[in-house]
C-alpha cells in the first residue's frame, strides 16, 4: 500500500477522534487540551490547528475531546459537541489507568515529534481524590465553528454533568442527536433554537456511533443488561419518541476491546444503503432500514472492531478493522464469493499500536485518523495504487 502519514503538531493532543470533510479540507476533532480542532488541506497534506473552540478547558489538568461529535450544517459551518476524557464509568482518565492502557513505549512517538520531556502526567490527573465533578465537570457545550472566520460560538449547553460520546447531525431537518457519557442519555438538539431535549438514559452502555437513515429516523444500538444482547433502538423525529426495539443485532455483545462494546461505525452510501460494523469480532452487516432488519455479511478481519467505513467514487466500501494494528478491508457489493470482502492486511504494523477511530474519503484517497497511538496523525492511503 502507498501510505503517507502526517502529524498534528500539538503538545497536548493525543488522538484523532472525529473527522469531517468540507470541500478540499478535512477537519479533525482531537483528544487534547485546548487544541481540539485542526484542518488537513488535501491539496498540500498539511495539518494546521484551528482556533480554540473550547477555551474554558485551557487550564484543566486532563484532556477533553471531540469524540465522534463533529458535523456540518446547511450553511457550511461545523457543529461539534464537547466530551471530557472519561472512562466508560464516567470518571476522568487518571495516571494509573492511562499507564495500564498505554505503556511507556507509547510516549516515544510523541517525543520524536519534538516533545522530548513529555510525560503522562500532562494528560491525566494523578488520582481522583482532588477531583470534584460539580466543580470540574459541570457538563459539556455544543459549539458552532465558522471555517471562514476561524471563530466559534456556543449554541447550547448539555444537561448537567453530561458530555457527548457521539453526535449525528441532520442538517436537512435542523436536528442533532447526542449519546452522552456518563449515563448514556439520548439528547435531541434543535439547531435553530439551541434547545436540547433529554430523552433519558437509554442503555447500560453507549456506542461509538449512530446513523440517520434517508427517512430521517436516527438508529443506534442499546444493550439489554439482563441478556447481554445488542439490540436496535431508534428515535423518530416526527413523533419525538425514542424506541427500544426487540430487534437483535448480536446475541452476545462480546468482550470489551479497548474499553468498547457494541456498534463502532455506520455508513449511509450514496444510493441510500446502510452498513454497520461492530466491536465484537469485527462483524459487518447491511442494515435494511426500510424493513429494520440486519443481514450479516461476514467478519471483516480476525480480531475485533470495525471503526472506520468509507465509500469511494466507484461504490467500493473501505473498512478499517482489527485491533491493535488495524487492517484495511475492501468490500465490493457487486462481487461474489471470496472477492466480495478482501482483507488487505495492516495499514501500519511498524508501531506498537496503530488503530483508526475516524476516516474520510476524497479524490481517490482514504484518510484514516489515528487514535490509541498517543501521537495524533492521519494515514493517507492512495487507493489508486492498491
Amino acid at each position: 500500500m502507498n501510505i503517507k502519514e502526517v502529524y498534528v503538531q500539538s503538545r497536548r493532543a493525543t488522538a484523532v477522534t472525529a473527522m469531517q470533510k468540507v470541500g478540499d479540507q478535512i477537519y479533525l476533532g482531537l483528544t487534547g487540551g485546548s487544541d481540539t480542532l485542526a484542518r488537513l488541506d488535501t491539496k498540500t497534506d498539511e495539518i494546521t490547528l484551528c482556533a480554540d473552540v473550547f477555551p474554558w478547558v485551557k487550564d484543566r489538568g486532563y484532556n477533553v475531546k471531540i469524540h465522534n461529535s463533529l458535523g456540518t450544517l446547511a450553511d457550511g459551518k461545523l457543529i461539534m459537541a464537547e466530551c471530557s476524557h472519561f472512562t466508560w464509568d464516567g470518571l476522568p482518565v487518571f495516571n494509573s489507568y492511562l499507564k495500564s492502557e498505554l505503556p511507556e513505549i507509547m510516549l516515544q512517538r510523541k517525543r520524536e515529534q519534538g516533545y522530548p520531556d513529555i510525560s503522562y502526567s500532562e494528560f491525566a490527573l494523578d488520582n481522583l481524590e482532588q477531583w470534584n465533578r460539580r466543580r470540574d465537570d459541570k457538563g459539556g457545550k455544543i459549539v458552532v465553528y465558522d471555517p471562514v472566520t476561524d471563530s466559534s460560538k456556543i449554541l447550547a449547553d448539555m444537561p448537567q454533568f453530561m458530555y457527548s460520546q457521539s453526535m449525528q447531525v441532520d442538517s436537512a431537518r435542523g436536528k442533532a442527536y447526542i449519546n452522552t457519557i456518563p449515563d448514556n442519555h439520548f439528547l435531541v438538539v434543535d439547531i435553530a433554537s439551541g434547545t436540547v431535549t433529554d430523552h433519558g438514559r437509554i442503555s447500560e452502555y453507549g456506542h461509538h456511533n449512530m446513523v440517520i437513515a434517508p427517512n430521517g429516523i436516527c438508529y443506534l444500538g442499546w444493550v439489554d443488561y439482563y441478556s447481554k444482547t445488542l439490540r436496535l433502538a431508534k428515535y423518530v423525529p416526527q413523533e419525538d419518541r425514542f424506541y427500544h426495539m426487540d430487534t437483535v443485532i448480536l446475541r452476545d455483545i462480546g468482550n470489551k476491546i479497548a474499553g468498547n462494546q457494541g456498534i463502532d461505525q455506520w455508513i449511509v452510501t450514496k444510493n441510500g444503503e446502510i452498513y454497520v460494523g461492530t466491536v465484537s469480532n469485527s462483524m459487518f452487516f447491511r442494515f435494511y432500514w426500510e424493513e429494520e432488519r440486519f443481514e450479516c455479511l461476514g467478519q471483516a478481519t480476525q480480531s475485533g472492531r470495525v471503526a472506520a467505513i468509507e465509500e469511494d467514487d466507484d461504490g467500493i466500501i473501505w473498512i478499517g478493522a482489527g485491533y491493535p494494528n488495524m487492517h484495511l478491508v475492501r468490500f465490493d457489493r457487486s462481487a461474489t464469493g471470496r472477492d466480495r470482502m478482501l482483507d488487505l492486511g495492516p495499514v501500519n504494523d511498524k508501531n506498537y499500536r496503530c488503530y483508526f477511530h475516524a476516516s474520510a474519503y476524497h479524490n481517490g484517497k482514504l484518510y484514516l485518523g489515528e487514535t490509541d497511538g498517543f501521537t495524533p496523525s492521519v494515514h493517507i492511503v492512495d487507493l489508486k495504487n492498491i
